[in-house]
Protein backbone atom coordinates (compact mmCIF):
# COMPACT_ATOMS: atom_id res chain seq x y z
CA UNK A 1 0.00 0.00 0.00
CA UNK A 2 2.86 2.37 0.82
CA UNK A 3 4.45 1.70 -2.56
CA UNK A 4 1.19 2.51 -4.31
CA UNK A 5 0.88 5.82 -2.43
CA UNK A 6 4.49 6.72 -3.25
CA UNK A 7 3.94 5.89 -6.92
CA UNK A 8 0.76 8.02 -7.05
CA UNK A 9 2.56 10.85 -5.29
CA UNK A 10 5.48 10.68 -7.75
CA UNK A 11 3.04 10.85 -10.66
CA UNK A 12 0.85 13.64 -9.24
CA UNK A 13 3.45 16.11 -7.92
CA UNK A 14 5.19 16.85 -11.26
CA UNK A 15 1.81 17.23 -12.97
CA UNK A 16 0.60 19.74 -10.40
CA UNK A 17 3.90 21.61 -10.53
CA UNK A 18 3.66 21.91 -14.31
CA UNK A 19 0.10 23.23 -14.07
CA UNK A 20 1.33 26.20 -12.04
CA UNK A 21 2.26 29.03 -14.40
CA UNK A 22 3.95 31.90 -12.54
CA UNK A 23 4.02 34.05 -15.69
CA UNK A 24 0.25 34.57 -15.76
CA UNK A 25 -1.00 36.95 -13.16
CA UNK A 26 -3.82 39.41 -12.90
CA UNK A 27 -3.17 43.04 -13.79
CA UNK A 28 -2.44 44.93 -10.57
CA UNK A 29 -4.39 48.15 -10.21
CA UNK A 30 -3.71 50.50 -7.31
CA UNK A 31 -6.70 52.60 -6.35
CA UNK A 32 -5.48 55.96 -5.07
CA UNK A 33 -7.09 57.63 -2.09
CA UNK A 34 -9.18 60.73 -2.33
CA UNK A 35 -10.91 62.97 0.14
CA UNK A 36 -14.46 62.82 1.37
CA UNK A 37 -16.96 60.12 2.20
CA UNK A 38 -18.57 60.18 -1.25
CA UNK A 39 -15.28 59.58 -2.98
CA UNK A 40 -14.25 56.82 -0.55
CA UNK A 41 -17.54 54.94 -1.02
CA UNK A 42 -17.19 55.09 -4.83
CA UNK A 43 -13.51 54.05 -4.62
CA UNK A 44 -14.32 51.07 -2.35
CA UNK A 45 -17.12 49.97 -4.66
CA UNK A 46 -14.87 50.47 -7.70
CA UNK A 47 -12.21 48.24 -6.14
CA UNK A 48 -14.79 45.48 -5.61
CA UNK A 49 -16.08 45.85 -9.18
CA UNK A 50 -12.53 45.54 -10.57
CA UNK A 51 -11.88 42.40 -8.51
CA UNK A 52 -15.07 40.87 -9.89
CA UNK A 53 -13.70 41.54 -13.40
CA UNK A 54 -10.51 39.61 -12.63
CA UNK A 55 -8.11 42.43 -11.77
CA UNK A 56 -5.91 42.51 -8.70
CA UNK A 57 -7.27 45.82 -7.39
CA UNK A 58 -5.95 47.10 -4.07
CA UNK A 59 -6.02 50.23 -1.93
CA UNK A 60 -2.80 52.12 -2.71
CA UNK A 61 -3.01 53.81 0.74
CA UNK A 62 -1.87 57.14 -0.70
CA UNK A 63 -2.95 60.01 -2.88
CA UNK A 64 -1.58 60.82 -6.33
CA UNK A 65 0.74 63.47 -4.90
CA UNK A 66 2.12 61.02 -2.32
CA UNK A 67 2.63 58.44 -5.07
CA UNK A 68 4.70 60.91 -7.08
CA UNK A 69 6.79 61.78 -4.02
CA UNK A 70 7.36 58.10 -3.04
CA UNK A 71 8.06 56.93 -6.58
CA UNK A 72 7.50 53.24 -5.79
CA UNK A 73 5.86 51.35 -8.64
CA UNK A 74 4.07 48.32 -7.21
CA UNK A 75 1.13 48.27 -9.61
CA UNK A 76 0.71 47.97 -13.35
CA UNK A 77 -1.76 50.87 -13.30
CA UNK A 78 -3.05 53.42 -10.80
CA UNK A 79 -6.49 54.96 -10.88
CA UNK A 80 -7.68 58.15 -9.26
CA UNK A 81 -11.18 59.49 -8.80
CA UNK A 82 -10.90 63.27 -8.77
CA UNK A 83 -13.53 65.75 -7.65
CA UNK A 84 -16.29 63.30 -6.75
CA UNK A 85 -19.38 65.18 -5.66
CA UNK A 86 -23.04 64.41 -5.15
CA UNK A 87 -26.12 66.57 -5.13
CA UNK A 88 -29.68 65.71 -4.28
CA UNK A 89 -32.51 68.10 -4.99
CA UNK A 90 -36.19 67.78 -4.31
CA UNK A 91 -38.47 69.07 -7.02
CA UNK A 92 -41.93 69.35 -5.60
CA UNK A 93 -43.91 66.89 -3.62
CA UNK A 94 -47.35 65.87 -2.59
CA UNK A 95 -48.86 65.07 0.77
CA UNK A 96 -51.36 62.25 1.09
CA UNK A 97 -53.40 62.16 4.27
CA UNK A 98 -55.79 59.85 5.96
CA UNK A 99 -57.69 59.90 9.20
CA UNK A 100 -54.73 58.96 11.42
CA UNK A 101 -51.69 59.23 9.17
CA UNK A 102 -50.06 61.15 6.37
CA UNK A 103 -47.19 60.57 3.99
CA UNK A 104 -45.28 63.12 1.96
CA UNK A 105 -43.92 62.06 -1.44
CA UNK A 106 -41.18 64.02 -3.14
CA UNK A 107 -39.50 63.91 -6.52
CA UNK A 108 -35.79 63.47 -5.69
CA UNK A 109 -33.03 63.83 -8.24
CA UNK A 110 -29.61 62.54 -7.15
CA UNK A 111 -26.47 63.19 -9.18
CA UNK A 112 -22.87 62.01 -8.90
CA UNK A 113 -20.04 63.49 -10.97
CA UNK A 114 -16.31 62.79 -10.93
CA UNK A 115 -13.27 62.53 -13.17
CA UNK A 116 -11.61 59.13 -13.50
CA UNK A 117 -7.89 59.13 -14.28
CA UNK A 118 -5.85 56.04 -15.19
CA UNK A 119 -2.05 56.24 -14.80
CA UNK A 120 0.69 53.89 -16.00
CA UNK A 121 2.22 52.13 -12.99
CA UNK A 122 5.86 52.64 -13.94
CA UNK A 123 5.95 56.09 -15.53
CA UNK A 124 2.87 57.54 -13.76
CA UNK A 125 1.84 59.08 -17.07
CA UNK A 126 -1.85 59.65 -17.68
CA UNK A 127 -3.15 56.79 -19.84
CA UNK A 128 -6.84 57.68 -19.89
CA UNK A 129 -9.25 60.20 -18.45
CA UNK A 130 -13.03 59.99 -18.37
CA UNK A 131 -15.75 62.20 -16.92
CA UNK A 132 -18.28 60.15 -14.97
CA UNK A 133 -21.81 61.42 -14.43
CA UNK A 134 -24.82 59.48 -13.19
CA UNK A 135 -28.30 60.63 -12.27
CA UNK A 136 -31.33 58.99 -10.67
CA UNK A 137 -34.84 60.43 -10.45
CA UNK A 138 -37.43 58.84 -8.17
CA UNK A 139 -40.73 59.63 -6.51
CA UNK A 140 -40.12 58.51 -2.91
CA UNK A 141 -41.65 59.00 0.51
CA UNK A 142 -39.79 61.81 2.25
CA UNK A 143 -41.69 61.90 5.55
CA UNK A 144 -44.54 60.27 7.43
CA UNK A 145 -46.88 61.50 10.11
CA UNK A 146 -49.38 60.00 12.51
CA UNK A 147 -51.85 61.45 14.93
CA UNK A 148 -55.21 63.11 15.30
CA UNK A 149 -56.58 66.66 15.45
CA UNK A 150 -55.20 67.28 18.92
CA UNK A 151 -51.75 65.73 18.54
CA UNK A 152 -49.71 65.07 15.43
CA UNK A 153 -46.12 63.79 14.90
CA UNK A 154 -44.17 64.11 11.67
CA UNK A 155 -40.88 62.28 10.94
CA UNK A 156 -38.55 62.91 8.03
CA UNK A 157 -37.08 59.90 6.17
CA UNK A 158 -33.52 60.91 5.23
CA UNK A 159 -32.37 57.28 4.88
CA UNK A 160 -34.40 57.01 1.66
CA UNK A 161 -32.44 59.91 0.18
CA UNK A 162 -29.15 58.31 1.30
CA UNK A 163 -30.18 54.99 -0.26
CA UNK A 164 -30.87 56.73 -3.55
CA UNK A 165 -27.48 58.48 -3.44
CA UNK A 166 -25.70 55.20 -2.69
CA UNK A 167 -27.46 53.60 -5.65
CA UNK A 168 -26.18 56.34 -7.93
CA UNK A 169 -22.67 56.01 -6.48
CA UNK A 170 -22.70 52.24 -7.13
CA UNK A 171 -23.75 52.90 -10.75
CA UNK A 172 -20.87 55.38 -11.05
CA UNK A 173 -18.41 52.78 -9.74
CA UNK A 174 -19.69 50.19 -12.23
CA UNK A 175 -19.23 52.66 -15.09
CA UNK A 176 -15.74 53.50 -13.82
CA UNK A 177 -14.82 49.79 -13.71
CA UNK A 178 -15.82 49.40 -17.36
CA UNK A 179 -13.72 52.43 -18.34
CA UNK A 180 -10.71 51.15 -16.37
CA UNK A 181 -11.02 47.66 -17.86
CA UNK A 182 -11.03 49.13 -21.38
CA UNK A 183 -8.11 51.47 -20.63
CA UNK A 184 -5.80 48.82 -19.13
CA UNK A 185 -6.58 46.15 -21.73
CA UNK A 186 -5.64 48.36 -24.69
CA UNK A 187 -2.30 47.39 -26.24
CA UNK A 188 0.54 49.87 -25.77
CA UNK A 189 0.70 52.31 -28.69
Amino acid sequence: MKRLLIAVWLIMVPGVALAFDPATRATRIGVLRGDGDVQQFVVDTLRKELRERGFDAFDALRTHEELIEDGAAVADFYIELAGARTTTTEHGGVGIGGRHGDVSLGLLISRVAAELRVYDGETLELVASHDLAKRNTALVPTSVGIGSRALFAWVALPFIERAQVRSVMRATAREAAVVVAEAVSKPAE
